[in-house]
């Protein structure tokens, strides 16, 4: 696993200029460029065993930021859209964007493998925020859990009318825009499996927190990034897809800070 971590680290370093010109030509994320973000706060949904455990470090305050994956301004055009989390370490300030050592990121989007990707401006519903599954498409590991991966399920709207964003700024203020946080286990590791029930218990779905999203946040979203190594609630990226992202987001991060610098 180091070996091919580190091969993804070397990949990304070779796609870095790519996300980094990218993003200073575009004057913004190469991806996700536009989103609209909210305060929201984060309830437990279990106590018991490591999903519990892991359930109570999350609780507490978050940011949370909807956007669509290539268009901006809003256009409700084919695309995928995504939804980045984190898990705030302090209740953040109206301006702040410093990271905290506590602060956790989890980024989904609306398909659930690398190579669904091309399928997802088909099967994404772009009219509306909470008509989607978003998935974190990659593997994490947790203590207690092993190797994982999590899914954002939302409350379902009945509303038709409006703009995706209207749709969503009225669902939070019905106090309806509420986020189910998954986990799935799909290994172990250095822990072999020993009977179907175990086997079963690890290929469903388990609930772990609720997500309210409460009020719009202020923070400045150019300043603010989200990046799955930000995991201060020891919820680690592993694999070598997880690795590329390590230069390639540092590289649009930088992008977007020269753009901003040259006016």
């Amino acid at each position: 696993m180091r070996v091919t971590e580190a091969l993804g680290r070397a990949i990304g370093g070779v796609l870095s200029p790519i996300t980094g010109e990218g993003s200073l030509l575009r004057r913004a994320r190469l991806f996700h460029p536009d989103g609209v973000l909210f305060r929201a706060d984060v309830r437990p949904l279990v106590r018991e065993g490591a999903v519990g455990e892991l359930a109570q470090r999350l609780a507490g305050p978050a940011l949370v930021r909807l956007s669509s994956a290539w268009w901006r301004h809003e256009k409700e055009l084919p695309d995928a859209l995504g939804i980045a989390v984190r898990f705030c370490g302090r209740t953040p300030t109206a301006t702040s964007v410093e990271v905290s050592a506590r602060d956790q990121d989890l980024l989904f989007a609306t398909f659930q493998h690398i190579w669904s990707l091309p399928l997802a401006p088909l099967t994404t519903n772009v009219h509306d925020y909470l008509a989607n599954e978003y998935h974190a498409i990659l593997p994490f590991y947790v203590l207690g859990l092993g190797r994982v991966k999590f899914r954002l399920v939302p409350s379902r709207q009945r509303e038709t009318h409006g703009s995706r964003r209207e749709r969503l700024e009225r669902a939070v203020a019905a106090g309806n825009a509420v986020l189910r946080l998954e986990v799935m286990q799909t290994g172990a590791l250095g822990v072999r499996l020993r009977s179907p029930e175990e086997i079963l218990r690890m290929s469903r779905w388990r609930a772990v927190a609720l997500i309210d999203l409460e009020e719009r946040s202020l923070v400045d979203q150019e300043a603010l990034s989200f990046t799955p190594f930000h995991a201060g609630r020891g919820i680690m990226p592993v694999g070598p897809f997880q690795m590329i992202r390590a230069a390639t987001y540092a590289a649009s991060r930088a992008g977007r800070k020269v753009a901003s610098i040259a006016g």
